[in-house]
C-alpha cells in the first residue's frame, strides 16, 4: 500500500512539474568529461503538435569553398531513468569529412560544419537536455506544418 501510495505520489509531483514547466534539470546526468549539458526551453507556443524541433550540432571549420564537408558523429535519444524524460548525446570525436571535388578557388573559408540532424516532437513543457562536446555548439529550428492534409486520389 505505501509503494502504491509513493509511486502516485511521484506520478502526481512529476504531472505538476510538467503541467508548470519547472522541469528541475539537474535530475539529469552530469556531462561526461570532455562534453557540456546544453538545455533549450522552448517557449509556449498554440498548436505545438504542429511544431517539430531540429536538432544539429557542429563547430567551426577552416575548409574550401567548393566541396560539402559534414561532422562525424550522431544524436541518440535516451530516457532519465525512473522519469521518462528524452534527452540526447551527440557522440563524435571531432573528425570532419567532406566530397572530394578539385576546386578551382583554392581559398578556405570557416564555416559551421554539423553532424547529422535529428528532428523531435515541440514541447514547451519538457527542457531539450543534449550533451555534446566541449568544442562543439547545438543549433535548431523549429518547423511548422501546415493544418491542411493533402489527400491523395
Amino acid at each position: 500500500m505505501k509503494k502504491t501510495f509513493l509511486f502516485v505520489v511521484m506520478i502526481f509531483l512529476g504531472m505538476s512539474a510538467i503541467a508548470q514547466g519547472t522541469i528541475d534539470i539537474s535530475k539529469f546526468p552530469e556531462a561526461p568529461e570532455g562534453y557540456k549539458k546544453v538545455v533549450i526551453n522552448l517557449s509556449e507556443k498554440r498548436n505545438e503538435n504542429l511544431l517539430k524541433i531540429e536538432l544539429t550540432v557542429g563547430k567551426e571549420v577552416e575548409v574550401d569553398k567548393c566541396n560539402t564537408f559534414f561532422l562525424m558523429g550522431n544524436i541518440k535519444e535516451s530516457e532519465l531513468s525512473g522519469w521518462g524524460y528524452p534527452y540526447y548525446d551527440f557522440k563524435s570525436d571531432g573528425n570532419v569529412a567532406g566530397t572530394k571535388m578539385g576546386c578551382v578557388d583554392d581559398g578556405k573559408i570557416m564555416k559551421f560544419v554539423t553532424g547529422q540532424s535529428k528532428v523531435i516532437d515541440y514541447n514547451s513543457k519538457l527542457p531539450v537536455v543534449i550533451y555534446i562536446p566541449n568544442d562543439m555548439q547545438v543549433k535548431y529550428r523549429v518547423w511548422k506544418a501546415k493544418n491542411k492534409w493533402i489527400t491523395i486520389k
